[in-house]
């Protein structure tokens, strides 16, 4: 079992020294061969954003040496990642507009329905709890002669009650 666990040590040694040496190697390549990536991926037709020809570069003079303008290629990606970026927000808030439509429908339906309960608790409330089931049962639909015998009220008391709650004034 010792042996086991020294040869597991071993092991374990053996990759952390492969693993900084990596490291090691990776740290001085040169800064040429470093490629700087976007933090998102995203496929974009920016012909819309750029509203200007990009100009075409001047061919180099023979006798000049072809260094390339790392100022002005930084520049350039720049001002690309700035446009993606803004593409990226434009969506985003077309997104959020969207849902922010859709949650007003929702809570306009919600505040219809809470009103109609409202109503409906309020007329409940204002009746005597002696009527309060014939109140219900007229506002279903229910007929007077129905609410009568469920309630055990008289039938005139229900076509009171059934008037009232309809809305109806009732007949003398």
């Amino acid at each position: 079992m010792r042996e086991v666990i020294l040869a597991l040590v071993v092991l374990l040694c053996l990759y952390l020294a492969w693993v900084v040496m990596r490291l090691f190697r990776v740290s001085h390549k040169p800064a040429r061969e470093q490629r700087i990536e976007p933090e998102y991926e995203t496929i974009l037709d920016t012909s819309d954003l750029m509203r200007e020809p990009v100009p075409t570069p001047l061919p180099p003079a023979a006798d000049a040496p072809m260094q390339p303008d790392l100022a002005h290629a930084r520049a350039e990606r720049e001002a690309f990642d700035a446009l993606v970026e803004l593409a990226r927000l434009r969506f985003q808030v077309e997104a959020l507009e969207a849902a922010n439509a859709a949650l007003r429908e929702d809570f306009e339906i919600a505040r219809e329905a809470l009103g109609a309960e409202i109503a409906a608790l309020r007329n409940a409330r204002s009746v005597s709890p002696q009527y309060g089931e014939a109140v219900v049962l007229a506002q279903r639909g229910l007929e007077t002669e129905a609410i009568a015998e469920r309630c055990g009220i008289s039938v005139s008391e229900a076509e009171l009650v059934a008037a009232l709650s309809r809305g109806i004034k009732p007949q003398e």
